[in-house]
């Protein structure tokens, strides 16, 4: 089972509007392809404290039954708490390195990246170090001279490990930026989590008998890094992992029958998602009475962040709000 959290079973239901339809029969018959809809478990329309499901159509194969998703059965009495995250973009951090002092004859200036995480290795205390350098000759350089020369061994530097982790530029007044490049997401094998890593400006004078580091310009974190909230890196995937619990516990071991991929898949890397969590309990069946902890995970996309397109998942909250009443459920979000 693969999953995210500490509940026992996650789903995930992924859709870009709420349909019109109020029952079962008229949403899989007319519901377009991406709409979502809350319906009672008897497939009627929404109703105070009655147990509920959430439908998803799709573009499958209505002759088979499979043009519709849906989640477990969600029994009001049992729903713990409603969460409501609202999207957050994600950023990359950036630094700005004050143009180097002083600037003298025979001395050693460096822009020293440190980079975590090294590998994959998921560990900050792996970590990479990448250095630009510019050395002075018998004449005191220029500031441009020195953030020219440590530019290009920089990026000189950062070329030979492929150019994915950092971008360093001209930041302007002799100064350099230095960002982290986002990273591509593969489910199942690149999570693309955000590069760390910290940078420290150095310049050394080379003909002194202690070479300690003498620089005195600053390094500013002028962007935080952010994984932000609902992005299309979390919807894809975290769809990953919840498709394995629910259509393929024991993945790619059943050659040459999934030769070809069988797992629908509606999470988009450039989606733009309002998430919410249903957090709720099932009573297991089992020889003891045994309370079996749940999520239902609805990531609605925005197609575009703006306030107006809050609509849809505040027609989603609507119907949560019917089911369990206005208190036990986030307000709905500003449309303009």
């Amino acid at each position: 089972m693969s999953i995210y959290g500490p509940n026992q079973v996650e789903e995930l239901i992924i859709g870009n509007a709420v349909a019109s339809e109020t029952t079962l029969a008229t949403f899989i018959s007319t519901a377009s392809d991406q709409e979502i809809k809350i319906l009672s478990k008897d497939g009627a329309a929404p109703a105070a404290g009655v147990d509920f499901k959430l439908f998803q159509k799709t573009s499958g194969n209505a002759a088979k039954g499979l043009n519709y998703e849906f989640s477990d059965v969600i029994k009001a009495s049992k729903v713990k708490e409603v969460i409501l995250k609202t999207y957050v973009a994600e950023t990359q951090k950036s630094v700005s390195v004050g143009a180097f002092a002083p600037l003298a004859a025979d001395h050693t200036y460096a822009a020293e990246v440190r980079i975590y995480n090294d590998g994959g290795s998921l560990s900050p205390e792996n970590f990479a170090t990448v250095t630009g350098y510019y050395v002075s000759g018998a004449s005191a350089p220029t500031a441009a001279a020195v953030q020219a020369g440590i530019l290009a061994s920089l990026n000189a530097n950062l070329t030979k490990r492929g150019a994915s982790e950092v971008t360093a530029v001209d930041g302007g007044a002799d100064e350099i930026d230095i960002a982290g490049i986002a990273q591509e997401v593969v489910p199942g094998k690149i999570t693309g989590r955000l590069i760390e890593f910290d940078v420290t400006a150095k310049v050394f004078n080379n003909t002194a008998v202690n070479h300690e580091n003498i620089a005195t310009n600053t390094v500013t974190e002028t962007v935080a890094n952010n994984p932000g909230v609902g992005t299309g890196k979390y919807a894809v995937n975290l769809e990953w992992f919840t498709k394995g619990y629910k259509y393929e516990a024991y993945r790619q071991t059943g050659f040459p029958a999934d030769f070809t991929e069988r797992v629908p898949v509606y999470g988009s890397g450039a989606g733009v998602y309002n998430v919410i969590h249903i957090k709720y309990a099932d009573s297991r069946n089992s020889p003891t009475i045994e309370e079996q902890e749940k999520v239902l995970t609805i990531l609605v996309d925005k197609g575009t962040d703006t306030l107006a397109n809050n609509a849809q998942t505040n027609a989603v909250l609507d119907d949560l709000q019917t089911i369990l009443g206005a208190a036990n459920v986030p307000a709905d979000l500003a449309i303009t």
